[in-house]
């Protein structure tokens, strides 16, 4: 069952997509979220802040499947998605864009773009997707040809997003 939040602001109902309940996840005995919960409704932004050390990083994995949650439910469009594995998490939309970047230096932009369509689906959507990207990041249009290693760290980071560019693709 989905759950539903009303947004005044907003004027109506809008669904929950995203919903942690009481959290906890670590990486073996180290525990690093003691009961985590939140929700982010549809077309909501909600941003996670906090000093080095706070959890922001583990909250962002256990909710890409990157890293086990030891205790809490989540749940996405209103399906649980504990246990899945983060290559079927990528699957429902959610993706996770390190700050590192993680290109491929050597092969150009659009190829690093390319790569985000390795999910079969994603596959007969790339050019559309491929389009928005280049709409939301003009910069990487005019790029598209150069290695991704010569871009600026604020392209590179563009490209990055770009590559996980959402539910539409996967």
């Amino acid at each position: 069952m989905r759950a539903w939040r009303k947004f005044i602001s907003a004027g109506g109902l809008k669904p929950i997509m995203l919903s942690l309940v009481d959290v906890s996840a670590g990486y073996s005995s180290l525990h690093a979220l003691f009961g985590v919960s939140l929700e982010v409704a549809a077309g909501e932004t909600v941003g996670v802040i906090g000093p080095n050390g706070a959890g922001k990083t583990t909250l962002m994995r256990v909710i890409s499947g990157l890293v086990a949650a030891f205790a809490g439910a989540i749940t996405l469009d209103g399906r649980s998605i504990v246990g899945v594995p983060a290559h079927r998490i990528v699957e429902h939309g959610i993706a996770h864009v390190p700050e590192n970047r993680r290109l491929f230096p050597r092969l150009t932009v659009e190829d690093n773009l390319r790569i985000g369509a390795f999910i079969p689906s994603a596959r007969h959507h790339f050019a559309e997707q491929l389009a928005w990207v280049y709409q939301l990041f003009p910069q990487l249009r005019e790029r598209r040809h150069q290695p991704a290693g010569t871009l600026s760290g604020g392209e590179q980071q563009m490209c990055a997003i770009g590559r996980c560019r959402g539910p539409g693709c996967c």
